[in-house]
């Protein structure tokens, strides 16, 4: 993986996680009637510095190993496997989800809350910094990497018109990442009877399914650049030898335009999730 030079006086840390998603099988194209399957296989985690490594867990607590294994691997963590088709779901916050049970005449009118995940998948992996002599209270300011290749791929480019990627640190700081620029569908929301305005999604709010702008943001909001951190968000910080958990989410925005066109069902996806942290200074600091 290639990797940036931020400067002299900074320690770099990254991270690789890769979710591998295929086999989309589709049998309606209704909004939030269509059936995908997804297969997701592993996370790994290395880094380029001697003074950092950054520690991936499937279990968090004492279940952390070194970054690589006695023969220079980097060892991997198995995700845990899509279980139920993943079906259109929405959302603003990666908290509360909704759905729509049924349509009438083409168009969603009734939503209810997601009382589960059989819907979308969601996966909780750790996180943790550990250095040499750093003192205690340490910080790592986390961006998505710059691996040299497009982090999301699919087949046609149809699949992540629709797909929506979010992270949250902790149960907090939620991010969610929209996967394409491309808007040709035409959507069928109407939230009791009324057309969902462009660039809106549904949420729960206080317990009532809401409307909210879309918070989606594109990868290169948080990604690290050949320039350094410079003008970017952090995803958020890490505390060194401070556990992080890390929750991944992958759904369809059923609210975007784009999640009632066909092909979006007949595409595959994979994509490399990648992690690259520095110790945060002024110059990444808040």
């Amino acid at each position: 993986m290639k990797r940036v030079r931020i400067g002299a006086s900074l320690w770099a840390i990254g991270a690789v996680a890769v979710l591998t998603v295929l086999t989309l099988t589709v049998a309606t194209y209704a909004w939030f009637s269509s059936n995908r399957e997804v297969e997701i296989s592993r996370v790994t985690a290395r880094t380029g510095s001697d003074e950092l490594e950054l520690q991936i867990s499937s279990q968090g607590g004492d279940a952390f190993r070194p970054m690589q294994d006695a023969s220079g691997a980097y060892h991997e963590v198995a995700l845990r496997a899509q279980e139920n088709p993943l079906l259109p779901v929405s959302t603003a916050d990666l908290a509360g989800f909704v759905y729509a049970p049924f349509t009438v005449d083409g168009q969603a009118e009734n939503f209810l809350p997601a009382t589960d995940e059989t819907r979308y998948y969601h996966e909780t992996i750790y996180l943790r910094a550990v250095g040499t002599g750093m003192p205690e209270g340490t910080r790592i300011a986390l961006y998505l990497d710059n691996p040299g290749e497009p982090l999301v791929q699919d087949t046609d480019g149809t699949l992540l018109t629709a797909a929506r990627l979010g992270l949250t640190f902790d149960g907090a700081n939620p991010v969610i990442f929209r996967l394409s620029d491309v808007d040709e569908g035409a959507g069928n929301s109407s939230p009791g009877g009324t057309p969902l305005e462009a660039g809106k999604v549904l949420t729960l709010q206080g317990g009532q399914i809401v409307s909210a702008e879309d918070p989606a943001i594109p990868l290169e909001d948080r990604q690290i650049t050949d320039a350094g951190a410079a003008g970017r968000t952090p995803l958020t910080y890490l505390e060194l030898n401070r556990i992080c958990a890390v929750d991944l989410y992958f759904y369809l925005e059923g609210c975007d335009p784009d999640c009632l066109v066909e092909r979006v069902g007949l595409d595959q996806a994979v994509f490399q999730l990648a992690f690259f942290g520095i110790v945060a200074n002024e110059e990444v600091g808040p």
